[in-house]
C-alpha cells in the first residue's frame, strides 16, 4: 500500500532574544495564521494523517495544535519527539523508519535545514528552501516506511502558506 507523508515547517516564529531559548521561540500572528491555513489545506484535500510526529519546541507544539485545529486527529496520535529538534536528515530518517508499517500517512512537523535536505534526499526534487509554514507533500511507494532512502519516494508538491486561500 502507497503511503502518504506532508513533511511541514513550523509557522513563523518570534526572533531570537537574550531571554528566551530557541526551543522556547513561540509563533508570532503570521506563524498562527500560516499554521491555520495549513490545517484548511489538509482537511479540503480530505488528508486526515494516522499520526503527527512533531519537535518538542514550542513552535512546532503551537504549529500542531493550531494544524489539528481543523483536523482533529486524536492526541493519542499525536507525538512529541524531541529528536527531531535539531535532527539531521539521518535522524529524521529513523524516526520516519520506525513508523508501523499498518499506518498509512504521515506529517512529521519540524525544522529548516532538515526539512528542506530530508525533502531533497529521499525524492531526487530540486525543492530549495522550504520557507516557514512550508508543506512538502511525498508519496511512498512502499508498504513499509522502513524501506524509505535516497531518492526513492516520489515528490508530490509544494506548498507555501502564501498559495493556500
Amino acid at each position: 500500500m502507497v503511503k502518504e507523508l506532508y513533511l511541514i515547517r513550523h509557522g513563523q516564529a518570534e526572533e531570537q532574544s537574550a531571554n528566551t531559548k530557541d526551543v522556547e521561540r513561540q509563533l508570532t500572528s503570521k506563524g498562527y495564521q500560516d499554521a491555520s491555513k495549513i490545517g484548511l489545506y489538509l482537511k479540503r484535500n480530505e488528508f486526515i494523517p494516522d499520526i503527527i510526529l512533531h519537535s518538542s519546541a514550542v513552535r512546532t507544539t503551537e504549529t500542531v495544535w493550531r494544524i489539528n485545529e481543523q483536523l482533529g486527529v486524536d492526541q493519542d496520535h499525536i507525538e512529541s519527539l524531541e529528536d527531531i529538534y535539531e535532527a539531521s536528515v539521518r535522524i529524521l530518517i529513523r524516526i520516519i523508519t520506525e513508523i508501523p508499517a499498518e499506518l498509512r500517512s504521515a506529517i512529521v512537523v519540524g525544522h529548516n535545514p532538515a526539512i528542506s535536505y530530508l525533502s531533497e534526499y529521499i525524492t531526487g526534487a530540486e525543492i530549495g528552501h522550504v520557507g516557514t509554514g512550508g508543506i512538502v507533500h511525498i508519496r511512498v511507494p512502499f508498504t513499509s516506511w522502513s524501506e524509505i532512502s535516497e531518492k526513492n519516494c516520489d515528490f508530490i508538491e509544494y506548498i507555501s502558506p502564501e498559495d493556500i486561500y
